[in-house]
């Protein structure tokens, strides 16, 4: 797969994770059933909804689809499909790495 094609899988799956944490019903079955990928990154205009992905250059994976890389002070992260694609950046949070 392409850079593009996985991070056009990852939208969807967080466009899917959106619409199931949306449409919960608190105190029924369907109350927290829905996968966890989306985290918020912190940008100029406050909080938005991120996934974080692990390359090793997050500068190269943006270009793949002519995203601009911005930085915060914990993340470098991109836009793509109005999903923030996120990496923390050393000494940072990191999901797999706690």
């Amino acid at each position: 797969m392409t850079v593009k094609e996985r991070l056009d899988a990852m939208v969807d799956m967080a466009v899917m994770e959106l619409k199931m944490k949306e449409t919960q019903e608190c105190g029924t079955v369907t109350e927290g059933v829905y996968p966890m990928m989306i985290g918020d990154v912190w940008t100029f205009d406050g909080a938005i909804s991120g996934v974080q992905i692990f390359p090793p250059d997050i500068h190269a994976v943006a270009k793949e689809v002519g995203a601009e890389v911005f930085e915060n002070g914990t993340e470098s992260y991109f836009m793509y499909k109005n999903i923030a694609f996120f990496k923390y950046k050393r000494g940072g949070l990191n999901a797999l790495h706690g």
